[in-house]
């Protein structure tokens, strides 16, 4: 029987988890409990026997980080397997549990036999697994059962069926034996932010708990740290009504997870529900281009095949050319000193193409890329020498690092801007004082400091790299450039928390998609809660909605 441990300065987590779980059932018992990370350290040191671990990342003298790291400093000691517990929905902390060997995390607002019960029957089939290989140490998370599994799914999305018709039969039959030929789902999933190797295993793990946890026979593999596709069956429901809600069901809880706990922002595309075992490649093809439109419809959306986009009646060549005669228009109007009339051009430009073009992704961007094509000319003959936020060397290559249709154009737009004034208000050299640099960068954010703002799109409207402009804010600001974009949000949710706005709300007026994470942020950076902040103000409860 397998022996495990509770870390957790709350009485009542723990006698929650003792009884929420039928332990026996499981080949486990609960042999020890601790109020904090010195006093769980002393009891592993002392038994050596404990083979799970469920760990609290939060706890007075010693928190689970500290803990988890104490274990892996110790050569002598059993290392036995850590079960993160948070009740905090920031990734940071998820991340480091996992780069000291956490095996899978459980969110506490989650705590219930459905989403418990699957994470400790993987750990069971690990201590299996390691009993059987005489392995004693369990260092970093899970690993993928078939590790080939990968290779297979990757081949899915790559091979040429008529040219490997042998090969496609071996890949398909193989996830056939895996996940069975009844009810076949793919799913493809895109996430906004860039993900390093940690938090791609932290994602995929989300995803994986959930999937178990709806008894969905699956595969889940990530093409990049970005596109996540997962392939699954239903075999247990037969009316398609049932597998779309069970599935929709589970989707959206993955999609909140993701969105909450680790601050990223998530769109699906879900293919059709078909049987058999060679249609994989095409249902894998079907989510692959379903999800793509959320560059045209943006994110925090599920895409059905009933979403797919209609044929439309122009040919590619007549958008093209419809297009760039546009965009021609709107560059010309750039040399004449009449701000409104080239921002009223590319309105109707805008307009145009979101009329015509949604369509196919990379064919939106080729007619993008004539618009660059013609503000690069105009560049050459007006002998600017500039670098906004374009970067000048590949300025197509930037192209393809927008998510959405939305943010390419307002990139597009800042470009016309920023060469707007550079030819008929600045005119600055390109080795512009550090001062200056610094000015403008402060200049752009104040005016776009209520939207999500990086300091690597800073740096890219300045013209100069993030490492340099990050020592530039330092030097002449006294801050990072993260601690002043923070100091003027929370400075302005102040504002707006004394005109009575809703704290859910003004949090996105400010920058922060998330209003849990804005009121940490909050009460990091002033002391108190915007709650208490408000009610310090004499408002009360009193709240009202947004006005002007």
């Amino acid at each position: 029987m397998y022996k495990v441990m509770i870390v957790d300065d709350e009485p009542l987590v723990r006698l929650a988890m003792y009884q929420m779980i039928v332990w026996k059932e499981l080949d486990m018992e609960i042999v020890a409990e601790a109020n904090d990370g010195v006093e769980a350290l002393a009891t592993l040191q002392e038994r050596q026997d404990i083979e799970i671990l469920l760990v609290d990342i939060q706890m007075p003298k010693m928190n689970g980080i500290e803990l988890l790291s104490s274990i892996q400093s110790i050569d002598t000691m059993k290392k036995p397997i850590p079960i993160i517990l948070s009740a905090y929905n920031d990734f940071s902390y998820v991340r480091e549990a996992f780069l000291l060997g956490a095996f899978d995390y459980i969110v506490k607002v989650d705590m219930d036999e459905e989403h418990i019960l699957p994470i400790l029957q993987k750990a069971d089939q690990k201590l299996k697994k390691l009993a059987a290989s005489n392995e004693v140490q369990m260092i970093g998370p899970m690993v993928e059962e078939k590790a080939d599994l990968e290779s297979v799914i990757a081949g899915l999305l790559t091979l040429d069926i008529q040219s490997h018709v042998m090969e496609y039969s071996r890949i398909v039959s193989e996830v056939s034996n895996r996940l069975g030929e009844s009810c076949q789902v793919a799913v493809a999933v895109s996430i906004t932010s860039t993900a390093d190797m940690l938090m791609k295993q932290a994602i995929k793990q989300t995803i994986k708990t959930e999937m178990d946890s709806a008894l969905f026979k699956h595969i889940v593999y990530c093409e990049d740290a970005n596109d996540i596709f997962i392939l699954l069956t239903v075999p247990h429901l037969r009316s398609e009504m049932a597998i779309r809600e069970r599935i929709h069901t589970s989707l959206s809880l993955i999609k909140t997870r993701l969105e909450q706990y680790m601050n990223v922002r998530v769109t699906m595309g879900i293919s059709d529900i078909v049987d058999g075992k060679k249609h994989w490649q095409m249902l894998l093809n079907q989510a692959r281009n379903l999800v793509s439109l959320c560059f045209f419809e943006g994110y925090d959306k599920f895409f059905y095949p009933e979403n797919a986009i209609k044929p439309r009646t122009e040919t590619s060549v007549d958008l093209r050319i419809m297009l760039k005669a546009k965009g021609v228009e709107v560059v010309r109007l750039l040399e004449l000193e009449h701000e409104p009339l080239w921002e009223l051009e590319f309105d109707r430009y805008v307009k145009l193409l979101y009329e015509k073009a949604r369509f196919e992704v990379n064919e939106t961007r080729l007619i993008l890329s004539d618009f660059l094509w013609e503000l690069g000319s105009f560049r050459y003959t007006q002998e600017v020498r500039w670098g906004g936020v374009f970067d000048h060397s590949n300025h197509f290559k930037q192209l393809k690092d927008f998510h959405t249709l939305e943010d390419t154009l307002q990139w597009i737009k800042w470009g016309c801007s920023d060469m707007y004034r550079f030819i008929h208000e600045q005119r600055q050299k390109v080795n512009s004082p550090p001062y200056s640099i610094v000015e403008k960068a402060i200049e752009f954010i104040h005016q776009h400091y209520c939207e999500e703002l990086s300091l690597g799109l800073v740096s890219k409207w300045v013209g100069v790299s993030e490492n340099y402009l990050s020592r530039l804010f330092m030097q002449n600001v006294g801050e990072s450039f993260i601690q002043y974009v923070t100091n003027l949000r929370i400075e302005e949710s102040k504002r707006l928390l004394k005109k009575g706005y809703k704290i859910i709300d003004l949090s996105e007026k400010i920058g922060y998609t998330n209003s849990e994470h804005f009121s940490r942020v909050f009460k990091k950076a002033t002391g108190v809660s915007p709650r208490a902040y408000r009610e310090s103000l004499g408002l009360g409860a009193t709240m009202k909605t947004d006005q002007g």
